[in-house]
């Protein structure tokens, strides 16, 4: 009975730090997807905007090339959109079942290919050292997969063994994708009251410490969204192919301006686009 009020408080404290580890892996899961689907959106502005420039005529050559480099700064971002893709057309032909590619193994077959995609351009690098977003096709599905720790949930088991695999992965996201730990009742219950308090207080520094990688890029993840976001808006050209003349030539001024600060956006928005956190 001595110990029995330190168990108590041992598992309410591993209480506080799960709850508080779910909610920010729900929250860098929902963040990712956010940031992920802004970045598309920024590339396909980018298209756009190739598009636009090509229509002109007599534009600074420089301009073309600036675009040009952007799109080649990023393809690797646009690989990871089509691998995206290609998963969700191979999950759709299979009737929604899991096809292959992303959409094998534990956690990624509840994540599914586009946030297994967003994981893979938001986070730093593969178990091997190799930047995910440098690979491609099978490659990059493999190192998704592999850095999303597919292989050790299926290999843990569930229950607790779940619980270990999940905090031995390098990444933050899938973390909010279930209750990672049973607390409170059937998993410390068996154990007399000094173990059990011992137990609890082990795992409760474990997630404290995972707690303290994943803060950090969360609160990054909220400024990649706000910077990104404040920047797609002025990828608008929707006033330059309305208005504007059909030759660079009889640009205004002003409107010259307007295009050259949008080719500065544009190779700003390549940069945001290929941040990564570590």
């Amino acid at each position: 009975m001595f110990y029995n009020q330190a168990k108590k408080e041992a598992i309410k404290r591993l209480q506080n730090a799960e709850s508080h580890y779910n909610s920010l892996g729900q929250m860098a899961n929902d963040f990712t997807l956010n940031l992920y689907t802004l970045r598309k959106s920024a590339s396909l502005a980018i298209d756009r905007i190739e598009k636009y420039i090509n229509t002109l005529a007599n534009t600074p050559k420089e301009f073309d090339k600036e675009v040009h480099e952007v799109k080649l700064n990023i393809r690797e971002f646009k690989e990871a959109t089509r691998i995206e893709a290609e998963n969700i057309s191979d999950n759709i032909k299979a009737g929604g079942a899991a096809a292959g590619g992303v959409a094998a193994g534990g956690a990624v077959a509840a994540l599914g290919p586009t946030a297994a995609m967003a994981i893979a351009t938001t986070f730093g690098t593969a178990s091997t050292g190799t930047m995910i977003a440098s690979l491609s096709g099978a490659a990059a599905t493999n190192a998704a997969l592999a850095w999303l720790g597919g292989g050790a949930l299926a290999a843990g088991g569930g229950g607790m063994a779940a619980g270990n695999a999940f905090l031995a992965l390098a990444g933050p996201v899938g973390w909010g994708i279930a209750g990672i730990f049973v607390v409170g009742g059937s998993l410390f219950a068996a154990h007399r009251n000094r173990k059990a308090a011992e137990e609890a207080q082990k795992v409760s520094i474990e997630i404290e410490q995972r707690i303290s990688v994943l803060q950090p890029k969360v609160s990054k993840l909220i400024q990649l969204i706000e910077k990104t976001d404040k920047l797609k808006s002025a990828l608008n050209i929707s006033l330059m192919v309305n208005t504007y003349p059909k030759d660079y030539l009889t640009f205004s001024n002003e409107q010259k301006e307007s295009l050259a600060a949008l080719i500065n956006n544009v190779r700003a928005m390549g940069q945001l686009i290929n941040e990564r956190i570590y």
